[in-house]
């Protein structure tokens, strides 16, 4: 009798040592957080979404709704400014559908981006139908840690992206389609402005001006880019320094005029690059002009301008690395350079004043 007490004893020991195990192994095998759903990880939601509905607004921040009505850029305002206060890390608004700026009212208006912000528009349309151009679809002032994602632009602007005295800026996948007013325009002048990224699908045609300008911007990575049907340049750099431009396709920029595919102007430099102009039909190819210093092209590929195809003019330590020009009035012309060196067509031209 005690032999099978002790025998059972030990049976239901030994059945509950083993159940015990199992449980802990069940706990050790569950699932991890990080595979719990998307929406257990912060980085793939909106902190603020925008969306209309039978012509009706609403922007909502966390779930909870901040703006009911029918203007689109309050409805994106109002998404901007109730994110979450003092942040110190980006937060996102995404506009899910696309939407026309109505009226001026007779002053800019503007989303007013701010600090630690992304703007993603997902490839919707931002159109500016004012009967002026007092519209600019995103504005910044004094502002750091900066974005604006996915933006197709259309209309007459007076900027379509204005960004002054900004730091820490990246545009990304930007498209215009404009009847007036600048494309993207990046300066100085209400603050020192730094560090300013332009990448991924850049493409802008038809502004009434450049399709991209900076003033005084310290610090800069533009990819390549497609500019074209301008009224200016595809890429104007003024008074910017230590940066770098990937390949600038351009064709009637500012054809007939003074302006270039590619220009740097007003003591711009130094310690800045181009990988590439390729320029038709347009005013000028590449112009480096009033007292610009230290700009190094890797090639060009320039043809029909109707006014020089590579001009540098009061221009200083300026490097054309290799490529052609043709069809140019003329082709080539340095006046008042000093440590100048154009190469292109199989020659090198190093004369501080001279037309070839």
């Amino acid at each position: 009798m005690k032999k099978q007490t002790l025998t059972l004893a030990l049976l239901v020991f030994s059945t509950a040592a083993m159940l015990a195990a199992a449980g802990c192994k069940k706990q050790v095998e569950q699932t991890p957080e990080q595979d719990q759903g998307p929406e257990r990880n912060p980085t793939t939601e909106a902190s603020g979404e925008v969306f209309v509905t039978n012509g009706t607004w609403t922007a909502r921040v966390n779930g909870v709704t901040r703006y009911t009505g029918t203007d689109y850029i309050a409805a994106i305002q109002a998404a901007c400014n109730n994110l979450t206060a003092g942040r110190t890390s980006k937060e996102t608004v995404t506009i899910k559908n696309s939407g026309s700026s109505g009226n001026s009212g007779g002053a800019i208006k503007a989303v007013n981006i701010p600090s630690y912000t992304i703007l993603d528009f997902v490839g919707t349309t931002f159109n500016c139908n004012s009967n002026d151009l007092l519209i600019v679809p995103v504005q910044g002032d004094r502002k750091t840690q900066i974005e604006v994602r996915n933006l197709r632009v259309t209309g007459n602007p007076r900027y379509g992206i204005w960004f002054k005295g900004c730091s820490n800026m990246v545009l990304s996948n930007i498209t215009m389609s404009l009847t007036a007013g600048l494309g993207i325009r990046v300066d100085h002048s209400t603050a020192a402005t730094s560090n300013l990224t332009i990448n991924g699908n850049i493409n802008i045609s038809g502004s009434g001006t450049h399709a991209i300008e900076t003033y005084g911007v310290d610090g800069f990575n533009i990819g390549s880019v497609t500019c074209n049907n301008t009224g200016g340049c595809a890429v104007l750099l003024n008074q910017s320094r230590n940066g770098s431009v990937g390949t600038v396709t351009g064709s009637y920029n500012n054809n007939g005029g003074g302006y270039a595919t590619f220009r740097v102007a007003n003591n711009n430099g130094p310690n800045v690059t181009c990988a590439k102009v390729y320029s038709r039909n347009s005013g000028r190819g590449f112009f480096s002009v009033s007292g610009s210093n230290g700009t190094t092209v890797t090639t060009v590929d320039i043809a029909n301008s109707t006014s020089h195809g590579i001009f540098l003019e009061d221009a200083s330590n300026t490097r054309v690395n290799g490529g052609t020009v043709s069809g140019g009035h003329p082709n080539v012309q340095h006046v008042r350079t000093t440590s100048c060196r154009t190469a292109v067509n199989g020659q090198v031209y190093t004369a501080a004043n001279g037309t070839w």
